[in-house]
């Protein structure tokens, strides 16, 4: 991690934008994101129930199959529970230049002119995020139960909470925490929240803040 806040250090030059650092559960990683509205995209990308993996170190990448001007518009690749990988471009604001860069990116997606490009590029600005307050509020809190709970096999804790969602039509926060053992009420927490990362269960917390009285239930086969 210490290389990685080196390297985003370095890169930011002599900007004044924020450096956040993060566990991501989608991308099995640390990560370091530059700047406000790169740290709301991974709230929301690792709150989506559509997103299976995510990766957010891939300008290399991008600027290898696309070339430097266009890769270096690249923020992150995310693959998707359909199968279908996406290029992100985060923004503060969107601008004529960066739009041509967008459509000419579009276009070698279109024409298919390397296999290894995208099934779509996508546009994500700081105001577009900000529309959805309490989601970002929710999971700023929630990501860093997952990350302390990163190290412990959670398969145990899950089991219990699915076992508690199957039997149920809908359950409260405090009904799963009522299953723990003293002491590990935050593994059940995070078992309960990565089936919620991962499209097992659903919830409210895109609408409602998170307390004792959430709801969760499991997602429709």
């Amino acid at each position: 991690m210490r290389g990685k806040l080196q390297q985003g250090y370095a890169g930011r030059g002599k900007s004044k934008f924020r450096l956040w650092y993060a566990y991501s559960p989608k991308a099995q990683a640390d990560v370091v994101l530059n700047g406000d509205p790169q740290y709301f995209h991974f709230l929301l990308v690792e709150s989506d129930p559509d997103v299976r993996s995510a990766s957010y170190d891939v300008q290399a990448r991008a600027m290898r199959i696309v070339g430097e001007e266009l890769g270096q518009t690249i923020n992150a690749e995310l693959h998707l529970a359909d199968g279908s990988v996406v290029w992100r471009c985060v923004r503060s604001e969107d601008t004529p230049a960066l739009a041509t860069r967008m459509d000419h990116l579009q276009l070698l997606i279109t024409q298919r002119v390397h296999q290894e490009l995208p099934a779509r590029v996508e546009l994500q600005t700081a105001e577009d995020m900000v529309r959805q307050p309490v989601r970002l509020q929710n999971w700023n809190r929630l990501l860093p139960y997952l990350a302390q709970a990163r190290a412990w096999p959670l398969h145990e804790f899950g089991n219990d909470v699915a076992a508690l969602l199957h039997t149920r039509e809908e359950v409260a926060l405090c009904d799963v925490i009522a299953l723990a053992e003293p002491g590990k009420e935050g593994l059940y927490v995070a078992a309960l929240l990565q089936g919620v990362q991962f499209g097992r269960y659903r919830s409210d917390l895109n609408e409602k803040h998170w307390g004792l009285g959430s709801r969760f239930w499991e997602a429709q086969a």
